[in-house]
C-alpha cells in the first residue's frame, strides 16, 4: 500500500513538473516586435515598396532607437528615395543628409556595423558630388575607408565592393583641375586608378550576376583602358540584362548611350 501511494506521488510531481515545462515553453514563443518589423520590412524592401519599407523601419526606431541595424536600414532607405533621380542633385539633396546621419548613429552604437559602414560611405560620397570638387576629394578619404571596413566586415556584400570601384573609377577620371585642387588640398592626393576599379567592379559581378551597375561599370573600366570589344560586350550585357526598376532602366539608357560612343 505504501509503495501504490509513494509511486501515485511520483507521477503526480512529474505531471505537475511537465505542465509546468508546459507553460514555460508556450511563454517562451514570443515574438520580438523589431525583428518582425525588421523582417517585414525586408520583404517590402524586395518588393521595391520604399515608402512601406520605410514606415515599417521607423515604427521599429520608435521601439528600439540604439538598433544599429533599424538605423542603418534607415540609411538605406534614404539612398533608396534618393536614387529615384540619380542625376538630379537638387532632388538627392533631400536624402542624402538623413541618410549619412542615421548610418553615423548605427556606427555610433555598432563601429563593427557592415551596414553602418557601407551607407555612411555611400551618402558621404554622394555628398561630396553634390557639393563640388574640393568636398568631392575631401571626403574620398572617407568614403574609401569606410567601405574598406563594410568590406572588412562583410566580404560577401557585392555592394561594398561596387562602391569601392566607383571609388577608384571617380579619383581615376579626375580632370587636370580637380588634380590640382587635391594637390592643394592633400600633399598627396588619393591613389586611384581605373585597373583598380575593375577588379573590384570585376568582383562584385562575381558575386550579383543580376546587378546591373556593374555590368556597366566594368563596360566604362574598359572603354577607359583602350579595350572596345570588351567595352561592347560589357554594355551589351547590360542593355540585355533584365530591369526591375526604373533606376535598372535608366542604367540600360547609359550602355546604350555609351554603346552609340564607342
Amino acid at each position: 500500500m505504501k509503495r501504490r501511494v509513494f509511486m501515485m506521488l511520483i507521477l503526480s510531481l512529474a505531471v505537475i513538473g511537465y505542465a509546468q515545462d508546459a507553460v514555460v515553453d508556450t511563454n517562451a514563443i514570443v515574438v520580438d516586435p523589431v525583428a518582425d518589423l525588421l523582417m517585414q520590412a525586408e520583404v517590402a524592401h524586395d518588393a521595391d515598396d520604399y515608402e512601406t519599407t520605410m514606415k515599417l523601419l521607423q515604427e521599429a526606431e520608435k521601439l528600439d532607437g540604439q538598433n544599429d541595424e533599424v538605423l542603418w536600414k534607415i540609411s538605406r532607405g534614404y539612398f533608396d528615395f534618393a536614387d529615384r533621380k540619380p542625376n538630379d542633385v537638387e532632388y538627392k539633396k533631400k536624402y542624402i543628409y538623413d541618410g549619412r546621419a542615421y548610418a553615423e548613429k548605427a556606427l555610433a552604437i555598432n563601429d563593427k556595423s557592415a551596414g553602418g559602414h557601407k551607407w555612411y560611405a555611400i551618402h558621404h560620397g554622394q555628398i561630396g558630388e553634390a557639393e563640388g570638387t574640393e568636398q568631392k576629394i575631401k571626403n574620398s578619404y572617407g568614403m574609401r575607408d569606410h567601405t574598406l571596413l563594410a568590406i572588412k566586415f562583410d566580404p560577401t556584400d557585392s555592394g561594398n565592393y561596387h562602391v569601392m570601384g566607383r571609388w577608384h573609377y571617380a579619383l581615376a577620371d579626375l580632370s587636370w583641375i580637380e588634380r590640382q585642387i587635391a594637390s592643394l588640398i592633400y600633399a598627396t592626393p588619393p591613389e586611384a586608378s581605373f585597373e583598380e576599379a575593375l577588379k573590384f567592379f570585376k568582383k562584385a559581378n562575381t558575386l550579383d550576376k543580376e546587378d546591373i551597375r556593374n555590368m556597366l561599370y566594368i563596360g566604362y573600366c574598359y572603354d577607359e583602358l583602350g579595350d572596345e570589344k570588351s567595352a561592347a560586350q560589357w554594355f551589351n550585357t547590360a542593355i540585355n540584362a533584365k530591369a526591375s526598376s526604373e533606376s535598372d532602366r535608366g542604367l540600360q539608357a547609359e550602355a546604350k548611350e555609351a554603346l552609340d560612343d564607342l
